[in-house]
């Protein structure tokens, strides 16, 4: 497994050189992923179109520039529509409902607090049905989805906007380096006493093994408005889901060196406690202005160290909580993790689990400092079977500043791309 450690010091070495850090694609991540890069020349895609073509065929693929995969159908303000948008909602709902906006406020009086429309197959609301009908139409429209032995790298500062990554039910998957903007869902459905809550992620990664995710940002560009409901009362039209969540027995997952920015619920892994997933490495990624889930987890064997959480004047997200942890079947090892100021509920959980968790080396700055309500451990309860490097915890704020998130420059065979 040392071939691990090597290359992070190989990486480590090519990032001095240059202004901004450097990958290439023959890398290999440290953590539980064992995955192979592929050794091939790869394709260069610049539209959706190209990029939807070269992901049925998997592979190696370069993403070049900016793809806005909603089509023209992502609003500029959340809830707002666009003619594309109203466009869809008239096409969808065979011209019972001209645009987005009048949709969106007949869904909306038709549910009270208590409404249920949590299932597709029987909803409560009057419109429950129709809402379904059109997210699920709309899942289509942005879903990119990933088979196995695919490799997708970001060149020149490449954007994903609009669109939901869907890594499910495959195995050596690699996304790296590039910007994943608004996995926008213009139709939530409504939750019993929580508002109308959205259905896709930035990355869902479902039911897969060995999975790399590095040098990402993932990102929301909107805040969410609020929708009047049946007896004139106001609730939340939220249209993000998470940026990175991995769920439903996905194993060997690594996440590391991204940038996850102005999110709240930003992180889940485990879809519940129950769930088999196991093996999952967090590390060297930073944490602006998220508001929880960071990660929520449940899983056994979670690595999650070298991470750094932080807050600024343009949080707007309550802060909730950061590492959370629940049910009974985790075991966590939480290392050298910075937690800044402002920076509540640092290790907790969200049920009174009973788990087991190790912590060791991380520099606490918030008004919550170390766990609260988890019980702790003097032992590590795993041995990661893979070589690691700690930093410092007070060290990595600086060190994720330059280093974490897209707009890398990617070097193969030692010549710039």
């Amino acid at each position: 497994m040392k071939k691990h450690l090597f290359s992070v010091l190989a990486f480590l070495s090519i990032s001095s050189i240059f202004a901004v850090p450097s990958i290439n694609p023959g890398d290999l991540p440290v953590g539980f992923a064992s995955v192979a890069p592929k050794n091939e020349t790869g394709i260069t895609v610049s539209t959706k179109q190209e990029l939807v073509s070269a992901l049925a065929k998997g592979g190696l693929i370069y993403l070049n520039g900016t793809i806005d995969v909603s089509e023209g159908c992502l609003p500029n303000e959340a809830g707002g529509s666009t003619p594309a948008l109203d466009s869809f909602v008239k096409e969808n709902t065979n011209g019972a409902y001209k645009t987005y906006s009048e949709f969106q406020a007949a869904y909306a009086a038709g549910c009270k607090s208590s409404t249920k429309d949590n299932s597709s197959s029987s909803p409560e609301s009057k419109l429950g049905s129709t809402l379904w009908k059109l997210n699920k139409a709309y899942g289509v429209k942005i879903k990119l989805n990933l088979k196995s032995d695919t490799t997708l790298i970001g060149l020149n500062d490449a954007v994903i906007k609009g669109g939901t990554i869907q890594i499910s039910s495959v195995s050596n998957v690699i996304v790296r380096n590039i910007t994943i903007q608004d996995g926008y869902d213009p139709f939530p459905h409504h939750e019993k006493n929580d508002g109308f809550n959205a259905q896709w992620d930035n990355i869902a990664i479902i039911g897969s093994k060995n999975v790399w995710i590095d040098h990402c940002t993932l990102e929301d560009t909107m805040l969410y408005k609020n929708v009047t409901i049946s007896g004139g009362g106001k609730e939340k039209w939220q249209t993000y889901d998470g940026l990175c969540d991995i769920t439903k027995g996905s194993s060997n997952v690594v996440v590391s060196y991204c940038f996850f920015k102005n999110h709240d619920k930003t992180m889940l892994i485990g879809n519940s406690t129950s769930d088999t997933g196991s093996s999952i490495t967090v590390h060297h990624n930073r944490f602006l202005n998220c508001g929880q889930r960071l990660p929520m987890a449940a899983l056994a064997n979670m690595h999650i160290f070298n991470n750094s959480y932080e807050r600024d004047k343009n949080a707007y997200y309550k802060q909730n909580a950061s590492i959370a942890l629940r049910g009974a079947n985790y075991t966590v090892i939480a290392e050298n993790n910075y937690f800044g100021g402002g920076v509540g509920y640092c290790i907790t959980s969200s049920d009174g689990s009973k788990g087991k968790c190790y912590i060791s080396g991380n520099v606490f700055k918030s008004r919550s400092e170390g766990s609260k309500s988890v019980s702790t451990q003097s032992a590590k309860p795993f041995t990661p079977d893979y070589d690691y490097r700690l930093d410092e915890a007070k060290d990595i704020p600086a060190i994720l500043e330059s280093e974490a998130g897209s707009g890398a420059t990617v070097i193969f065979d030692g010549k710039d791309m």
